[in-house]
């Protein structure tokens, strides 16, 4: 077995930089805007062009490389993630720098999808839960240590530094699993078209709806959560970082616990609890954000619910196609920028247009998708004919043979 590494820890560290790449960027803007002689709101494109080019390169990305061997499809996403921080690092003008964060998002649209569907498929049908959960854990921990550190660097130093050590990070991981992954396919129809064909499965739509519906709800509140909490932490921006860290830290052991009880439960009752949960605490928001002990149980349980959403909805998508499953995933990670990016748009909206009382109406506008989101869920359960839970050994992914051979398929 060529395993020179633990690989799916390995994994987790991939997205951990693709995490702090992707949300570091909020924490560095006004540094990016002095430099660049752009005002901030100019400098905003860098985080919107980023989460767009995401969603659109992940699901034709993965359509494209479902029958590539897993070992290469992440070792040229790492390359291409590491040249997009080069060029982000090198950029002397805000058109190039937005050109090398397309370029970085569809490397990162590439990497974890690709990861988690080779995590749940070295892993045995009852572990893929938690398989799952320790790569989406590296991008948990990306908001505990990734984001805070790369924002101090960026203020301290400088923020192409912080793209720098973004690069050298994606170097690294791709040295490490050219030599420490088995070689992986994932078994695949012998066409696109046949891979292609679950996804026009309602519940495939259904499931989704549902990831885009409740990150949406999320990120209308989270992307302001700044001003949101200005009345707990009275504009103090270290007050604030430590409650960013309250909702990191639990955000983490969101993402374990909803890896190990997907595993015992089923993706389904682990996605309905947890997205009821993060429901509850956006509706509360107009009441908790007024003081610091209450905001920080709500960042707390915010970090919790939100995360142990993502092990259950990969493991749903996984499950109806595991040869599909590179696509499907692709699909989810596509939805969940498309949420990212929706939310801070509607967020923007409702803050231009709802007076006084815009702050406090995130909160609830969020938690009325997140009610849609678990509408959707169940409606999807609905349609299916194929249960949550692990597919049984027929439905099973390939599993790496020894010495480098690639499973179901002899080695390109």
């Amino acid at each position: 077995m060529r395993r020179v590494v633990p690989v799916v820890p390995l994994l987790a560290v991939g997205a951990f930089a693709i995490g702090t790449d992707t949300f570091v960027v909020a924490g560095v803007l006004p540094e990016v805007a002095r430099t660049l002689r752009v005002s901030v709101a100019s400098a905003g494109w860098v985080s919107t062009v980023f989460a767009l080019a995401y969603a659109v390169a992940a699901p034709v990305l993965g359509a494209l490389t479902g029958r590539l061997e897993r070992r290469t499809v992440l070792a040229i996403s790492l390359v291409g993630f590491t040249l997009g921080n080069v060029a982000s690092a090198l950029a002397p003008d805000l058109p190039l720098l937005l050109l090398a964060r397309v370029l970085t998002a569809v490397s990162a649209a590439l990497y974890v999808p690709a990861a988690s569907a080779s995590a749940a498929a070295l892993a045995p049908p009852e572990r893929r839960g938690r398989a799952m959960a320790v790569v989406l854990g590296g991008l948990s921990a990306a908001t505990v240590v990734g984001v805070p550190f790369g924002t101090w660097v960026a203020a301290d130093l400088q923020w192409r530094v912080t793209f720098w050590l973004l690069a050298a990070v994606g170097a690294a991981c791709a040295v490490a699993v050219a030599v420490g992954l088995p070689a992986l396919r994932l078994p695949s129809g012998p066409g696109l078209a046949v891979r292609l064909a679950p996804v026009r499965e309602t519940r495939v739509g259904l499931a989704v709806l549902t990831t885009a519906l409740f990150m949406t709800g999320g990120y209308l509140a989270l992307t302001y959560v700044g001003a949101l909490l200005a009345p707990a932490t009275d504009g103090d921006g270290t007050v604030l970082a430590v409650l960013l860290l309250v909702f990191g830290v639990p955000a983490v052991a969101g993402t374990v616990l909803g890896g190990r009880a997907t595993d015992r439960w089923g993706a389904l009752p682990v996605l309905l609890v947890a997205v009821a949960g993060l429901a509850v605490v956006l509706a509360t928001l107009p009441l908790t954000r007024q003081a610091l002990v209450p905001a920080g149980l709500a960042m707390a349980f915010w970090g919790v619910t939100a995360m142990a959403t993502q092990p259950a909805q990969q493991h749903r998508l996984f499950a109806i196609a595991p040869g599909s499953g590179p696509l499907l995933l692709s699909l989810n990670s596509s939805a969940t920028f498309v949420g990212i990016a929706l939310g801070g748009f509607l967020g923007n909206r409702l803050l231009r247009h709802g007076g006084v009382d815009a702050l406090d109406l995130l909160g609830p506008v969020g938690a009325a998708l997140c009610a849609l989101a678990l509408g959707t869920a169940l409606l999807g359960a609905r349609t299916g004919n194929r249960p949550d839970r692990p597919v049984g050994a027929a439905g099973e992914p390939a599993r790496p043979a020894p010495d480098g051979a690639a499973t179901g398929a002899s080695p390109r």
